[in-house]
C-alpha cells in the first residue's frame, strides 16, 4: 500500500516542482506590461472569486425559480386495523388497506395553478361490506381573479434573481478591468523604482568620481584636505540614498508580483522592467476641447460595466417590488376541480376476484375564494423591503453616473497635466546635464567651488527623479483614464481582452449605449 502511495505522490510532487520552477524562470529575463495583463488575466485571485460568485448567483437564479418546478409526490401507505367486536364468532377480525397516492402540482409565473391526484386503494379482510377496491383520479385548476394575476411575489423575485446573474456577470467584468488596472499601475512603479534606483547610483557615482578628483587636488595643492571630508560625506549620503531605493524597488517587486497573481517563490526571480513610460510629446487631453470630454464621458457611461450592473440590478429590484406589490392587493381566486371515483368489491368466494364493473362517477366542484391584503402583514412587509432596495439602487446609479463623469473629467485633465510636466522635467534633465558639466570642468581649473559642484550634482539627481515621477504620474494617468472610461478592456462574447497598445495611447473610441 505505502508502495503504491509513492508511486501515486512522486508524480504530484514532481509537477508541481516542475510547474513552480516555469513559474520562476518564465519572467526571469524580464516582465513588459503584455506580460503583465496576460498574466493577470489568467490567473488573478480577484478574478477567480468573481466568477465563483457568478456561479452562485447562477445557484440563486435556480433557488429563486423552485416554486415554479413540477412537484411531483407518490406515497405507498399500508395500514392494519383489529376490532374487538362482542359479536364477531371467529375471534377480532383485522382490516387491511393498501394504498398508493400519486400528486402533481404546478404553478405558472401567471399566477395560474393546476394539480392533479391518482389514488388506488385495496381493502381486504373486511367483514363489514367495505369497499375492496377504490380509484380516485382528479385534476384542480386555481385561477387568479385578482391580485394573483400577472404573477406574485415569487415570480418577481425570480426576474430579479435573472437580473442578479446578469449584473454579476457584469461586475465580474468590472473586477477585471479593476485587477487589469492594480496589475499596470504596479508595473508602472516597478518601472519608475528601476529609474529611480539608476538615478541614485549614478548619483553616488558621481560622488566617488568627486572624492577622486579631490584627492588628487589635495595631493597637488590645489585643495585644502577639509574638502575631502565633506566630498566623502556627500558620497555617504548618496550611498544611503541607493540602500534606501534598493528597498523601494524590492517593494515594488512584491507588489507587482502580488497584483500579477504569481506564487510568492517566483516574486524574487521577476526580471526587469522591459516596456518603456508612455510618450510625453503631443497633447494628452484638455487640448483637445469640450467635444473630446464630452465625448469621453458618454463612452464612460455607455462602458463602465459597475454601472452597468448597478443598472441591472436597479431594474432586478423593481421588478422584485413590482411583484411584491401584486400580493399587497386583495385576493379573488376561482378554483375548479374535476374528479373521478370508482368503487369495486370482490367476490366473496373468490378474495382476490373483482365482482363485475363495480360503481363509479364525475365528481366537480366550483368555489371563489378571497384573501383580504389587510390581514396579512408579512407581505406588506415585504412590499415596503423591496420597495426601499429599488429606491437605493436608484439612488446608487445616479450617484455613480455622477461620480464617473467627474473621475473622466479629472483624469483627462490630470494626462494633459502630467504629460506638460513630463516635457517640462525632460527639458530640466538635459540643462541640469549641461551644468554639471560646466561646474565639473569649472571645478577642476579651479574656478568653480565644491560646493557648486555638489550643488549641481544634487540638481541633477532632483531634475532626473523629477522627470521619473511625472513620467510615472502620466502613465498612471493615462491607466486611469482608460480604467474610468471603461476602454481598459475588450468584452466580446463573454470573453475578456486586452490591448496592451492602449496603456499608452490617449486615443478614445466612444461607444454608445
Amino acid at each position: 500500500m505505502r508502495a503504491k502511495a509513492a508511486t501515486v505522490v512522486a508524480p504530484a510532487v514532481l509537477l508541481a516542482l516542475t510547474v513552480g520552477a516555469q513559474a520562476q524562470i518564465r519572467f526571469a529575463g524580464g516582465v513588459g506590461v503584455a506580460d503583465v495583463v496576460s498574466t493577470v488575466l489568467a490567473g488573478s485571485p480577484d478574478i477567480e472569486q468573481a466568477r465563483l460568485a457568478v456561479e452562485a448567483e447562477a445557484g440563486n437564479l435556480l433557488l429563486a425559480a423552485s416554486p415554479f418546478d413540477l412537484e411531483v409526490r407518490t406515497m405507498l401507505q399500508r395500514a392494519r386495523e383489529s376490532l374487538s367486536l362482542a359479536s364477531a364468532r371467529d375471534g377480532v377480525p383485522a382490516t387491511e388497506t393498501i394504498e398508493t397516492r400519486t400528486s402533481a402540482i404546478k404553478s405558472f409565473r401567471s399566477g395560474l395553478v393546476v394539480s392533479s391526484e391518482l389514488s388506488l386503494g385495496h381493502n381486504r379482510g373486511s367483514t363489514f361490506g367495505l369497499p375492496a377496491a377504490r380509484i380516485d383520479a382528479s385534476v384542480s385548476v386555481r385561477v387568479p381573479l385578482v391580485g394573483g394575476r400577472g404573477g406574485s411575489a415569487a415570480s418577481g423575485g425570480e426576474r430579479a434573481a435573472l437580473e442578479s446573474v446578469a449584473a454579476s456577470r457584469l461586475e465580474r467584468d468590472h473586477i477585471v478591468a479593476r485587477a487589469v488596472h492594480d496589475a499596470v499601475l504596479a508595473y508602472w512603479r516597478y518601472l519608475a523604482a528601476h529609474g529611480r534606483l539608476r538615478t541614485y547610483v549614478a548619483s553616488a557615482d558621481r560622488a566617488q568620481r568627486l572624492v577622486e578628483e579631490t584627492r588628487v587636488l589635495i595631493r597637488a595643492d590645489e585643495r585644502p584636505a577639509s574638502d575631502l571630508d565633506l566630498v566623502a560625506s556627500n558620497r555617504a549620503q548618496k550611498l544611503t540614498a541607493v540602500t534606501v531605493a534598493r528597498q523601494t524597488l524590492l517593494d515594488a517587486k512584491y507588489a507587482l508580483g502580488i497584483a500579477m497573481g504569481l506564487p510568492a517563490g517566483s516574486i524574487p526571480t521577476l526580471g526587469p522592467p522591459l516596456t518603456g513610460f508612455p510618450d510625453a510629446t503631443g497633447e494628452h487631453g484638455s487640448a483637445a476641447g469640450a467635444a473630446a470630454r464630452a465625448a469621453a464621458v458618454r463612452t464612460a457611461l455607455a462602458a463602465r460595466r459597475d454601472l452597468a450592473a448597478l443598472r441591472t440590478r436597479r431594474d432586478g429590484a423593481r421588478l422584485a417590488w413590482e411583484g411584491a406589490l401584486r400580493e399587497v392587493r386583495s385576493r379573488w381566486d376561482i378554483v375548479t376541480r374535476v374528479g373521478y371515483t370508482s368503487v369495486a368489491r370482490m367476490a366473496a368466494s373468490a378474495p382476490d376476484a373483482w365482482f363485475g364493473p363495480g360503481a363509479g362517477g364525475v365528481s366537480s366542484l366550483l368555489r371563489i375564494e378571497y384573501e383580504p391584503a389587510a390581514t396579512n402583514r408579512a407581505v406588506r412587509g415585504t412590499a415596503l423591503g423591496r420597495a426601499a432596495r429599488y429606491r437605493t439602487a436608484v439612488v446608487a446609479v445616479d450617484d455613480l453616473s455622477r461620480r464617473i463623469e467627474a473621475n473622466v473629467l479629472v483624469a483627462i485633465e490630470a494626462c494633459d497635466n502630467a504629460a506638460r510636466e513630463a516635457r517640462t522635467a525632460d527639458e530640466s534633465v538635459r540643462l541640469s546635464e549641461r551644468s554639471v558639466r560646466t561646474e565639473q570642468e569649472k571645478f577642476r581649473l579651479g574656478l568653480g567651488t565644491l560646493f557648486d559642484a555638489i550643488l549641481a550634482e544634487d540638481s541633477l539627481t532632483n531634475a532626473r527623479l523629477r522627470s521619473t515621477d511625472a513620467r510615472l504620474r502620466l502613465a498612471g494617468a493615462l491607466v486611469r483614464l482608460r480604467f474610468e472610461t471603461g476602454s481598459l478592456l475588450d468584452v466580446t462574447g463573454g470573453r475578456v481582452s486586452a490591448d496592451p497598445n492602449r496603456l499608452t495611447s490617449f486615443v478614445l473610441e466612444e461607444r454608445e449605449s
